[in-house]
């Protein structure tokens, strides 16, 4: 029996992947209806910043490369032509990249804390060659490693050189990581040669740098004292991991680890260099690892006048080849060959001016020489300006120098952080530039000839909005109906009957030929060009990054229509950190549609909140702008940060938007835009607006729910607490989001016996997720605990549901709820794998014909949670509902999964009424699917397809103008948008299949089969009156 109905279980699963077949996405559709743009994120700059790379290291035809690791844990390789990737690999969260290394047509990266993880890619194609962990195996089981800060302090590599032309050496790499484990790998497939933990390392030793000299590995440490931190080293042989003298102690006082480098001199010593008190000094450490005594550590460049202010290390390769930059005290470098002990050159007018910023410096390797580079912008002529230094060989004394200007955008791009120079000068001594900016982007720059922008900044978008656009009709009449008299329209309609004619055959033409698949490819917009298509898919897509920058996307391109700054960007971030944004006026009746942004804005030691009214359409920002960098200054609302935002049911006097409440530190209430006639409205209903804010204390969160009550003198409310909620000791809220509440077409669900079950609709319900970890004060994204899960409303702080997950949950991550009308879904991850909760809310109403409830402030009501759990077979990254004009179309779960794919779960599936057993006759009649624990991933139900949807982690979901179809939109790392999420079947689209022209046929046959049988069939009626 148990066989027979899981038989009969699993049949009707298969009649339902039968008839959701119909509702995927059509193979031939793909890249038409939905886009997908990759992105990497923005570079690291330390210690690895972009490399360019020679063709004749990748060993292709094909264009030099540019080779970064970015703050999104990606490792990416670009096509320097053109901008696009060649390939990328995204680590995992907990395991964040820390540089990279290049060897003919490999590169090796290291990541995790402290180093100790190794992989290898090939260059050319980014195939993963081997991964290797470089922590014992004894200390795996108590976890990763040493985490340090920066990152990257107490780990470095170096490449063994072959010895002579001896090809059949094993090639191999020595790694220091952690601050004291030195392991020596194969490089054809990271086979261990040895691994040793640096003699004499503790806690206040940490090795900060090794170089390989001949068959002496030299190390650079440095030792902390109460007082000050000194410099010692130590060397290994390279066979062997055997000490080859005891620990070298350097008198010397170090402030800045970072001004510390150990430099190999290649008969086998080594040279220490490092900065103190204004001079640059070195000491040899001899091939036997012994260190000079004190009276031989010397200036690197001895004299009157040679002081510093630092040492600028321009990365691995060139300290293989002895150069470092100095930085005198006036701002001026000079260019050290350190092998030499002497100053090759200088970077002309680079000291600290007014008229320029501050100089960025790079440099590269070439055969046997360096190329340097010095890039800045000069205040008088407005100009980015490139200084190129270029020494063909270390061992003379030849250089030629050559630079260029260029133009570029400081308020949309920011400053310069990085500027990497090709290997390879064009006829005119000059390099090409791979340019990072402060604002996120990654540019190619050459003389007169600004070449590709990446806009990496779109990989931390805060926020996300679809704005609607009018109708052609409006758009392009509305100008010329404003002022047009009666007798100037009717001459003008009649001008226009010229032609109807033609008009006439386009729309026969269009009629009998056109398709669905032919109407969704639109044209693109453009500032010229803004309305919509016929079925409402093509709207702009409004994204605000975290650090200020906006963008305004063709939803159904992907293309930038305009972008703008709100605020300032530098090498030290940005003054602005966006906070929210709203759609606060549509563009019905051809008005431009408005949105309010809000930020917070940091300028030296002050915080405050602004806010700001954009136009969607132009991206013009209403109000006053800087007159030193044209930039909006936005509305300062008040100082500090804001605890909660929110919309009002009223409309601004002047503009018809919609007003924003916005809430201070203090609880108090202030409204965006100002308006005498909202803060009466506002008084008039004190007592039905709530809102909430979150109060952290020493052990645990409390929710305070709050009304406006007295007025205060700047136009704003006090608040009135009227509940709080504490939550428990050490309980961590994870997120707080409101129940999403749009278009609404039921009210209740008919059961078999034809009663009803009523809705539990309550828009003023919060969603909260909250964990309690297992150990005190631990970070609440890494460690495990207890889950919970609340259901609150907000005008009375009544826990509606509430929920603790039995099983412990390995992170914060695991945990992932949304909600929609009156179904909660919620996941996360435990010991045994991924749960996916489903939670209907119902009315408990006994009496029929009880209409449903849509308000707290009437009679209690008494809730029915119908709850049930399955088993998915993939993470959940994400939770999204989709959603349909009308509120017809049925909804189902959007989620991204483990694979970075989008998937879609049909709501029968995830039905808490499911039966357990065998269904009954009134659960046949509600064609109630039998309960299975495992919810199935039906690959049809896949609407990324093909894309591989790198970090997706929002789902932003909007309704098109035809009912069966919703968009959707999915940022985090790269984004992708697709139109064709169809829960019902595009039952109000025909098909490109219909045959329109049998149609018309059969009309007109008709037609004319009236018209002929029309007179026939009165003469009869005549006739039968007289007869």
């Amino acid at each position: 029996m148990i066989l027979l109905n899981r038989g009969i279980n699993l049949l009707l699963l298969f009649i339902l992947s039968i008839t959701t077949t119909v509702l995927s996405l059509q193979a031939d559709l793909v890249g038409i209806v939905d886009w997908h743009l990759k992105l990497i994120g923005e570079p690291l700059l330390e210690p690895t910043p972009p490399l360019f790379i020679r063709n004749s290291l990748t060993q292709t035809n094909e264009s030099s490369r540019v080779v970064t690791i970015t703050k999104k844990n990606v490792l990416a390789v670009l096509n320097s032509d053109n901008g696009d990737i060649v390939w990328r690999h995204q680590l995992d969260e907990i395991d964040p990249v820390v540089s990279f290394h290049t060897y003919e047509d490999n590169v090796l990266l290291l990541s995790g804390p402290g180093g100790t993880t190794a992989r290898l890619f090939s260059l050319s194609t980014g195939h993963l060659s081997w991964e290797k962990s470089l922590i014992p195996s004894e200390r795996l089981s108590l976890g990763g490693g040493i985490l340090h800060t920066p990152a990257h302090l107490g780990t470095d590599v170096s490449f063994v050189p072959l010895k002579g032309d001896n090809e059949e050496t094993t090639r191999s790499l020595v790694i220091l990581s952690e601050g004291k484990r030195i392991s020596k790998l194969r490089l054809d497939n990271g086979g261990l040669l040895w691994a040793t933990e640096v003699p004499g390392s503790g806690s206040t030793i940490m090795f900060k740098q090794l170089t390989i000299s001949g068959n002496p590995i030299h190390v650079l440490g440095i030792q902390n004292s109460f007082s000050v931190q000194t410099l010692l080293t130590t060397t290994l042989d390279l066979d062997k991991p055997i000490p080859k003298s005891d620990l070298g102690q350097i008198p010397s006082i170090i402030k800045i680890p970072q001004q510390t480098l150990i430099i190999p001199s290649g008969d086998g010593e080594g040279k220490v260099v490092w900065y103190e008190h204004g001079r640059i000094r070195i000491m040899t450490i001899k091939e036997n690892g012994q260190v000079d005594d004190d009276k031989n550590i010397k200036d690197l460049l001895p004299g009157t006048g040679k002081l510093y202010e630092s040492i600028i290390d321009l990365g691995s390769d060139l300290r293989l080849k002895g150069i470092i930059l100095g930085k005198k005290q006036n701002g001026g470098v000079d260019i050290i060959n350190v092998n030499k002990k002497e100053k090759v050159g200088e970077f002309e007018l680079s000291s600290t001016s007014p008229e320029r910023s501050e100089s960025i410096y790079s440099g590269i390797a070439t055969d046997k020489g360096v190329i340097l580079n010095r890039v800045y912008w000069s205040y008088n002529m407005a100009v980015g300006v490139a200084q190129t230094v270029n020494i063909p060989d270390v061992t003379s004394k030849d250089i030629i120098t050559s630079g260029f200007t260029f133009p570029y955008d400081t308020i949309s791009h920011g400053t310069f952080l990085h500027a990497a120079v090709s290997p390879t000068l064009d006829n005119k001594q000059l390099p090409t530039l791979i340019l990072t900016t402060s604002s996120g982007a990654i540019q190619r720059m050459e003389l007169d000839n600004p070449g590709w922008v990446r806009e990496e900044s779109l990989t931390d978008i805060k926020v996300a909005r679809f704005v609607d656009l009018g109708e052609p009709e409006i758009e392009e009449v509305r100008e010329v109906l404003a002022e047009e008299s009666f007798v100037g329209r009717l001459s003008r309609h009649l001008a226009e009957l010229k032609d109807l004619p033609a008009y006439s055959v386009r729309f026969a033409k269009r009629f009998t030929s056109a398709s669905y698949t032919s109407a969704i490819q639109v044209t693109p917009l453009n500032t010229t060009h803004l309305h919509r298509d016929q079925f409402g898919f093509q709207k702009l897509l409004i994204a605000a990054t975290v650090k200020g920058k906006l963008f305004a996307i063709d939803s159904s391109t992907g293309a930038t229509v305009w972008s703008r700054n709100l605020g300032l960007t530098s090498e030290k971030g940005s003054e602005l950190e966006i906070v929210e944004m709203f759609n606060v006026r549509d563009g019905e009746g051809g008005r431009e549609p408005m949105l309010t942004i809000l930020a917070t804005k940091s300028v030296d030691d002050s915080v405050t909140t602004v806010a700001y009214y954009l136009n969607a359409y132009t991206g013009i920002i209403s109000g006053e702008v800087d007159p030193n960098n044209h930039l909006p200054l936005g509305k300062t609302l008040f100082k500090g940060k804001s605890q909660n935002a929110f919309l009002l049911p009223f409309e601004n006097c002047h503009s018809k938007a919609k007003v924003l409440a916005v809430i201070d530190s203090s609880e108090s209430l202030h409204i965006f835009p100002p308006c005498k006639k909202v803060s009466a409205g506002i008084q008039e209903i004190s007592n039905k607006l709530f809102y909430t804010t979150q109060t952290k204390s020493i052990d645990n969160v409390i929710l305070k729910g709050l009304i406006p009550s007295a007025a205060s003198q700047d136009g704003g409310f006090k608040s009135e607490i009227v509940w709080q909620i504490p939550f428990g000791e050490n309980e961590i809220t994870i997120e707080n989001k409101p129940v999403i509440f749009d278009s609404l077409a039921s009210y209740g669900r008919v059961l078999g016996d034809k009663s009803t079950l009523y809705k539990y609709l309550n828009p003023h319900l919060q969603i909260i997720s909250t964990l309690t970890p297992n150990i005190k004060g631990s970070s609440v994204s890494s460690s495990s605990g207890i889950g919970r899960v609340y259901v609150i409303d907000s005008t009375n702080g009544k826990i509606i549901y509430q929920t603790e997950i039995s099983d412990e949950i390995p992170s914060s991550q695991g945990l992932k709820v949304n909600m929609v009308e009156n179904w909660l879904i919620f996941s996360w991850l435990d010991k045994r794998g991924y749960k996916i909760s489903s939670v209907e809310f119902y009315e408990n109403t006994l009496k029929k014909g009880i209409t449903p409830s849509q308000s707290t402030f009437g009679e209690d009501v008494e809730i029915n949670a119908i709850a049930q759990t399955f088993i998915l077979p993939t993470e959940v990254k994400s939770i999204g509902f989709t959603t349909s004009k009308a509120g017809i179309t049925t909804r189902e779960v959007i989620i991204v999964n483990g694979k970075n794919q989008i998937v879609t779960i049909h709501r029968r599936l995830l039905d808490p009424r499911r039966p357990i057993g065998k269904p009954s006759s009134m659960d046949k009649e509600e064609m109630l699917i039998p309960y299975e624990p495992l919810i199935p991933i039906e690959p049809k139900k896949v609407i990324s397809h093909r894309y591989e949807i790198l970090g997706a982690k929002s789902l932003l979901t909007s309704p098109a103008l035809v009912e069966s179809t919703s968009l959707l939109f999915a940022h985090g790392l790269d984004l992708f948008l697709t139109r064709g999420i169809t829960p019902s079947g595009t039952f109000d689209i025909l098909s490109d299949s219909f045959n329109k022209a049998q149609l018309l046929l059969t009309l007109g046959a008709l037609t004319i089969g009236i018209l002929v049988a029309g007179p026939a069939v009165k003469r009869k009626e005549l006739k039968n009156k007289w007869f």
